[in-house]
């Protein structure tokens, strides 16, 4: 196997697939497209010859199967039908799990037996499925054609019925091939059909006397000026007249007209000999000729670059940054001003800046490459769950970190999964209930500055806060006690613990508890936020928000006492002033009423890092609010773009998100304000003890 060609081949082979995936499915609602069937076509054929390079002779048989089915349908033997379309779509399954094989160095063996017979036998005309739209097709059925190859095309000269000369075309079909080797002329009689019609005048015909030379084949400038003149006149293309005037012949009128009688008696053709609307015509089809010249044009000027490569300067201009970080640093500290430093600052500043963007922007990535696996899955699952699913897209040009569309591939696949399975009812519970049979699931990306958001919403029977608590304390997820102290939120929430479903009973699809943890903790480890709303009857939409990239992290560094530790600028809302008047307890728990209507957990740093609580009053406390809760600390210190390293020693559930090196080059912890307000709902009064009187309780 030679290694080259397999690098070069895999990332193709992918796209391809991808692209006749998708294709497969719009032939499903749109199975007359000869467009997309060539398309998917040209996929297989071009999968199979790359594999024919690598000698994967199980791989290529495989697509050739394929090619054959579609080669039949591309020409209308055969007509698109369901049992074609799910053939095609596990045919690419097959491909895919051959191209894994050939990524690990290893000839693909062949695929399933009975799904190559099955394919065959479709591309045979063999199944009973096939269906037009005006009945079953036979197996030995063939196109039709409106012009049998038995027809006969007879061109006469008649006068028409305004006393003129002109063609007139006609079809006979004969009865038989004998007869239609009878019906062919000779060149004899050709030539006097031409004479009959033309006289000497024929285009291209010159006499004697005008060329002198009527045994020779090549043509003097004025012959060919000659017969340009017979066939076009003074309209020849690229010919621009002096005078916006034009003089017609009347030959070019009889011209017109004569042409204008020649059309079949069965359908209408009409065939004009108007230069200048050969010359629309021309100019019409340029455009398809600089398109392609574009596209290759553009694919002359891609390149394609391993991922490895990126991510290596990536992290390069990562420790760029912190070298300027320290830079400003050092300068900032120093007793006197000196202008010519402060001026390299800047300029540095704006150097790394720009080279940090146009990095991150090479590892953008539209979200459309995450979306496109999505109509598969709605389609096989809501198939094999009985259910009527309408799926939407929306924002697929949207880019994001390369990083985020790799990790998000499985999560994005249980979301919809979980919305097809607990979310949309069965389409006779959904007319119950006064909804269309239909569900509808929508699938968004949404740029929001510096973040991305990628919500899954549907119309189904939304979540039942109450229903998912009882369940909860029946699994063991959660206790009665810390039952009783959840909001209807953090009830909700709950669907996200490992090892919970409300299912009682494993399926292919759910019911083991793995789904919905796994899309929490890789957004956790995307640096994202989680946030699920939902109304029971109407629906639940589920949004995951991401940073544009995820090389540089912007930071705000925090004092602990004498420790500093960072947070994610995405996480916090805003900074706060920690009033005496705003802390309650509830629910056995320490809570900070932020305005009339929210109230937040507070989240205590000194007794969570340092088993000693804050005392307000006697120490100096700032509030940080983030989404979860409120954070305690003892001062707020100022933000910096980071760079992330990770922190491999500790155990997976910690309360770091990784760590970074500040401007004056001491290594600081980036905490995680999710993991912080988890522990303290989960855990109550026990983790946050603030030494003032509590003017609430409830």
């Amino acid at each position: 196997m030679d290694m080259e060609i397999l690098q070069d081949y895999l990332p193709e082979a992918r796209e391809l697939l991808e692209k006749a995936q998708d294709d497969t499915l719009r032939l499903e609602s749109d199975p007359n497209n000869d467009e997309v069937l060539a398309s998917v076509f040209r996929a297989f054929h071009t999968l199979k010859g790359g594999a024919g390079f690598l000698e994967a002779d199980h791989l290529v048989s495989w697509t050739h199967h394929l090619e054959d089915l579609l080669d039949k349908l591309r020409s209308h033997t055969l007509v698109v039908n369901g049992a074609m379309i799910d053939a095609i779509l596990r045919g690419l399954d097959v491909i895919d799990d051959m191209l894994q094989q050939l990524a690990c160095g290893e000839y693909p063996g062949p695929g399933p037996e009975e799904l190559g017979q099955l394919i065959q036998e479709l591309a045979a005309g063999k199944r009973a499925e096939q269906v037009s739209v005006n009945g079953p097709i036979e197996s030995d059925a063939t196109p039709s054609n409106p012009f049998p190859p038995e027809a006969t095309l007879l061109v006469s000269q008649r006068p028409t019925a305004a006393g003129e000369s002109g063609l007139f075309l006609e079809r006979t079909e004969s009865a038989s091939s004998s007869e239609t080797a009878a019906d062919e002329i000779t060149d004899a009689e050709f030539e006097a059909t031409l004479d009959a019609l033309y006289g000497n005048k024929a285009p291209g015909v010159t006499s004697a006397s005008d060329s002198g030379q009527l045994n020779s084949d090549e043509i003097s400038p004025e012959e060919f000026e000659q017969v340009l003149d017979q066939l076009y006149g003074q309209q020849a293309p690229g010919y621009e007249q002096p005078a916006l005037t034009a003089t017609v012949s009347a030959s070019s009128i009889d011209s017109e007209k004569a042409t204008a009688e020649i059309a079949p008696p069965t359908q209408s053709v009409s065939t004009t000999t108007n230069p200048s609307s050969e010359a629309t015509n021309a100019s019409k089809a340029a455009p398809p000729a600089r398109s392609a010249a574009a596209a290759q044009e553009a694919a002359d000027t891609t390149l394609r670059v391993d991922a490895a490569r990126l991510d290596a300067v990536m992290n390069q201009v990562g420790e760029l940054v912190l070298l300027r970080n320290r830079l400003s640093s050092a300068i900032g500290s120093l007793g006197e001003e000196n202008e010519d430093m402060l001026r390299i600052a800047r300029e540095v500043d704006i150097t790394v800046n720009d080279i940090q963007s146009t990095v991150m922007r090479l590892r953008m990535q539209p979200c459309k490459r995450l979306f496109q696996q999505l109509p598969r899955v709605v389609r096989d699952t809501s198939r094999q769950l009985g259910k009527e699913v309408a799926l939407e897209i929306v924002g697929e040009d949207v880019e994001i970190d390369k990083a985020v569309v790799d990790a998000l591939s499985g999560p994005m696949t249980h979301l919809l999964r979980n919305s097809l399975d607990h979310g949309v009812e069965l389409p006779a519970d959904r007319q119950a209930a006064g909804k269309a049979r239909s569900a509808k699931i929508r699938v968004a990306a949404i740029h929001l500055g510096d973040k991305v958001r990628i919500e899954v919403s549907d119309d189904g029977r939304g979540i039942d806060s109450q229903f998912v608590t009882r369940k909860a304390v029946d699994k063991g997820v959660i206790t009665a006690e810390q039952a009783a102290r959840l909001s209807e939120q953090e009830a909700v929430e709950l669907i996200f613990r490992p090892g919970f479903s409300t299912n009682d009973q494993v399926t292919d699809i759910s019911g083991r508890g793995v789904g919905m943890d796994v899309v929490k903790e890789t957004v956790r480890k995307l640096r994202g936020r989680l946030d699920i709303q939902t109304k029971p009857g109407l629906g639940t939409s589920i949004s995951m928000e991401f940073p544009l990239t995820m090389a540089v992290l912007p930071v705000l560094y925090l004092r602990l006492r004498r420790e500093i530790y960072a947070l994610p600028v995405s996480s916090i809302e805003s900074l706060l002033d920690i009033q005496e008047s705003r802390i309650h307890r509830m629910s056995g728990r320490s809570v900070y009423r932020v305005d009339g209507t929210e109230v937040i957990p507070m989240v205590d740093l000194g007794r969570l890092l340092h088993d000693r609580p804050l005392r307000l009053g006697s120490e100096p406390i700032e509030g940080i609010l983030t989404e979860r809760g409120l954070i305690m600390v003892s001062e707020v210190l100022g933000n910096e773009d980071s760079v992330v390293k990770p922190i491999d020693f500790l155990a997976e559930q910690n309360w770091y998100q990784g760590a970074t090196i500040s401007g004056k080059g001491n290594v600081v912890l980036i905490l995680d304000a999710g993991a912080l307000a988890n522990h303290v709902i989960d855990h109550g009064g026990d983790s946050t003890i603030i030494n003032v009187s509590c003017k609430g309780a409830a």
